[in-house]
């Protein structure tokens, strides 16, 4: 149950331009494991552990493979672990890698859980009158990695090709770019009709809930935003790792992590509603 995705599309795109922006210009170690993990619940919750379980698990690996090759090209730091030859790896530098990789992997699942809320509908009712030719963009953009992904595994279960699998992804995208351009051609798309405005398929108004969500957003922002950049909380990963944190920043955490598992907690919250619900019928 996507409690989450019924909100405003507005809404939801302020949602995640907020923690995005967040999660890269504050380069936290505590941060970036909330992140991490927030996204990693809300994409499990989303997908299903059977399916999402191994996204998650890769992402978690690209976390390791960072720091390694972090840790061999860069030899900042004087927490010397062991050595290859004359060169030192760094515990700083294999630190260092981890965090960049933690927010690698943060972001796949943020877009990842993205693309399963933002359907193309919400993003032409959102972009579509003002500029659809940019939403009709990024929304194929995002339908187009699941798409490659699903007649990828069609191939391999109906032909078991082994050679030449990328030169028939690159040929079913492009022919169905063909199709769907067409159509859209034929249909009028973009054309104004008398002098009218195109109309959306998908509509929805703004309400009080979508309001109250907007206001509970901008206040855990601006308010962990504005304790955060108060305090005397702050990392430092050269020369040595240095980490110093105070009670302003311990609440701009709590804020941080009231934050990114809104979307968790309104999903739960429907889920547990509907049980209730179904229970008593």
């Amino acid at each position: 149950m996507n409690g989450f995705g019924k909100y405003h599309p507005a809404v939801i795109f302020m949602y995640f331009v907020a923690v995005t922006v967040i999660t890269i210009f504050v380069f936290d170690p505590v941060l970036l494991g909330i992140a991490l993990l927030s996204r990693s619940a809300f994409y499990l919750y989303l997908r299903g552990m059977p399916e999402g379980i191994g996204f998650v698990g890769k992402c978690l690996g690209m976390v390791l493979v960072c720091g390694g090759i972090n840790a061999l090209v860069n030899h900042r730091g004087v927490t010397v672990l062991c050595r290859i030859g004359e060169l030192p790896v760094t515990a700083e530098c294999l630190f260092y890698g981890c965090m960049t990789g933690t927010l690698l992997a943060a972001s796949l699942l943020m877009f990842g859980c993205c693309s399963r809320i933002m359907t193309s509908e919400k993003i032409l009712c959102l972009f579509g009158n003002r500029l659809p030719h940019a939403a009709l963009l990024f929304s194929m953009a995002l339908r187009l990695i699941p798409k490659i992904r699903w007649d990828y595994k069609k191939i391999r279960e109906n032909h078991k090709l082994q050679k030449g699998i990328l030169t028939t992804l690159v040929g079913l995208a492009l022919e169905d770019s063909l199709e769907m351009g067409t159509a859209m051609r034929d249909r009028g798309y973009g054309k104004q009709q008398g002098g009218k405005r195109r109309t959306s398929i998908y509509t929805r108004s703004f309400n009080g809930r979508d309001l109250a969500l907007t206001v509970c957003l901008l206040f855990t922002v601006s308010a962990g935003m504005g304790m955060y950049a108060c305090s005397q909380t702050g990392f430092l990963a050269f020369p040595y790792i240095e980490y110093s944190r105070d009670g302003m920043g311990t609440g701009a955490y709590l804020l941080f992590v009231l934050l990114f598992f809104i979307p968790l907690g309104i999903n739960i919250r429907e889920e547990l509603r509907w049980r209730h619900i179904v229970s008593k019928i």
